[in-house]
């Protein structure tokens, strides 16, 4: 009863942190216009000296040319005056040197990799010369104007950072083994259109470690980024926070990234940030030059209580219908009913409208209880001996591209361990062979099978989220839906619409004659006139056009890089608007399927 209370306390201690960031949301979008404007009309005044010159750094590690030269490629053809494009390559490659030096980036290496990214930033510090910086993981493609819409936050002397959100082209790997990316967000959609908004209208945005521009000589002040903690973005903010800096966040995808294609990369993404979350947590309680209210508002009690309170709530009802030990002493089961149901329904409509449209009942907590399983180890391990790990790069572009399916362990044997006992228990109850619903009444009998039938739903839904759907597609495509041409060998141009387009392919709808012959077209014209060669090109079951390209030159993969990621356009695989309805349809045919 004793560890059923304090859970309930820190539970309700985290539900409340999370009630006050989620219940005032800001929205600088009309801010970022009129500072725009403003940078804009100065600079048309007085020329490119009187506007923030800006660094571009991409810290890169181990990724692979197919995901990082996208980024080099569209940040040389930024929309600004004065920028400058850095790779800070800690994997000293030389390819990477040899392509920077083709393009006309500026390629950093250093002697040690002390600090990881933290360390690798703050060697750059030392070199570059700008007013501000524009921060990008390697994966995240900027586009073309994201200076502009930055850079004049800053006539602001009191801002350090810009944070903006983390906005993906692809699947990550919940949707993808769902089958639900056409209807439901990526996992992350709810942090950075809810979370982030609600903790910049009460002054606790934080830095997110990528698609952020930071003031450097702000950076310099606070010692450039903090090492103490392997999630250095965060302890970053408290650093500026603590001098007066302010962080704040504009709610507009600048850029365009990559998410975690498969539950491996997920999970080592999600286990650094509990690690460091945690060793952040145990920072701040030691902080003397940080407020209360700011101590309790970057607190990560999230990692510290959520995913231990998801595993031991599933395991109250098993515990009592099985050993005959209740959570609560005394309690009748009509008390239960009248007080602890209206209290679970009233928390679900409160987190169903703030969270809307990012709260979907029963998926959304089975989400929860997924992560749970593969995070709460390493929770643990951190919460007792923080320091024991140290930094791992989230791997990506690594997605399997065979047709076999895998399960992924860490999560489906949990699942379906309770998911057992759990249909044992409720056939248990429901014919009469626990002893326990006879001594409580059958007011705890039947909510004992309303929450075992509830925790079989969501466990059901984490062993299918569980098995790792194969990922045939290697590049992502956009959705354009603009007038293209496509040109054959002899000349003859035939207009449409161009669909979709990735670096591989596209589709393509002609305008007249859709069965004409399609063997004799050479390449496809995109609307600023560049032709890209066509490999092979064949019908689909719509008389849709759908074409490979063959290989680019570098001239045509910059064209084609800025044309896509030019911010005009957004993800083909990602809706435009989560659709709760077909959702849960969809769900529901994985559940019955």
């Amino acid at each position: 009863m004793a560890a059923v209370l304090v859970v309930e306390m820190l539970a309700i201690l985290e539900y409340i942190q999370f009630l006050v960031t989620i219940t005032w949301l800001t929205d600088r979008r009309a801010e970022a216009d009129t500072a725009e404007q403003r940078l804009r009309e100065r600079y048309k005044r007085e020329g490119a000296e009187a506007i923030p010159s800006v660094d571009v750094l991409i810290p890169s590690y181990n990724e692979g040319p197919e995901v990082v030269t996208k980024t080099i490629l569209a940040a040389l053809q930024l929309d600004y005056p004065r920028f400058k494009v850095y790779v800070l390559d800690d994997g000293q490659r030389p390819w990477l040197r040899q392509f920077c030096e083709r393009v006309g980036a500026h390629h950093i290496i250093r002697s040690d990799r002390k600090g990881a990214k933290a360390g690798n930033i703050n060697h750059a510090l030392n070199i570059i010369d700008g007013d501000l910086n524009l921060l990008l993981d390697a994966d995240f493609i900027p586009y073309q104007n994201c200076l502009w819409r930055l850079a004049g936050f800053f006539d602001d002397p009191a801002i350090a950072t810009v944070q903006t959100p983390q906005n993906f082209y692809n699947p990550d790997a919940i949707q993808h083994n769902l089958n639900i990316s056409g209807s439901w967000g990526c996992e992350q959609a709810f942090f950075f259109q809810i979370i982030m908004p609600g903790r910049d209208a009460v002054g606790a945005a934080f830095c997110c470690g990528s698609c952020c521009m930071h003031r450097n000589a702000a950076l310099r002040a606070v010692g450039g980024f903090p090492t103490t903690s392997i999630t250095e973005d965060i302890l970053l903010t408290v650093s500026f926070v603590k001098r007066g800096w302010k962080t704040i966040y504009l709610r507009e995808a600048t850029t365009m990234g990559l998410a975690a294609e498969t539950m491996e990369s997920f999970f080592v993404q999600r286990k650094r940030w509990g690690r460091g979350n945690i060793q952040v947590g145990y920072i701040i309680a030691q902080e003397k030059g940080l407020s209360l209210i700011n101590k309790i508002l970057f607190f990560p009690f999230y990692w510290m209580i959520q995913h231990g309170s998801r595993i031991f709530f599933q395991l109250i009802p098993l515990i009592f219908f099985m050993t005959g030990v209740g959570p609560l002493p005394a309690t009748k089961g009509q008390e239960i009913l009248d007080f602890q149901l209206p209290f679970i329904l009233a928390v679900s409509s409160c987190m169903f409208i703030l969270m809307r449209p990012f709260y979907l009942p029963i998926f959304t907590e089975a989400m929860s209880l997924f992560s749970a399983f593969a995070l709460l180890p390493e929770l643990l391990q951190s919460l007792v001996r923080p320091y024991s790990k140290g930094f791992s790069v989230t791997p990506k572009g690594t997605a399997n591209s065979d047709l076999t399916q895998a399960l992924f362990k860490q999560t489906f044997l949990p699942s379906c361990a309770l998911l057992i006992l759990n249909v044992v228990v409720l056939l248990q109850i429901i014919f009469d062979l626990s002893s326990a619903p006879n001594s409580v009444g059958w007011q705890l009998a039947l909510y004992g099978v309303i929450w075992c039938a509830i925790n079989i739903t969501l466990l059901v839904m984490c062993v299918l989220m569980s098995q790792e759907r194969p990922q045939p597609r290697q590049e992502h495509r956009i959705n354009v839906q603009r007038p293209a041409r496509m040109i054959t060998t002899t000349g003859t141009i035939i207009e449409g619409l161009l669909d979709d387009l990735s670096m591989s392919g596209a589709r393509f709808t002609a305008h007249r004659d859709p069965h004409r012959a399609q063997e004799d077209c050479a390449s496809l014209e995109l609307a600023t006139g560049l032709q890209v060669p066509i490999q092979a090109l064949w019908s689909n079951h719509r008389n849709d056009w759908v074409m490979s390209f063959a290989d680019l030159s570098l001239e045509q993969q910059k064209g084609l890089i800025g044309y896509a990621f030019s911010g005009e356009f957004e993800s083909a695989e990602q809706p435009q608007r989560v659709q709760l309805r077909r959702t849960f349809q969809q769900l529901w045919r994985d559940v019955i399927g």
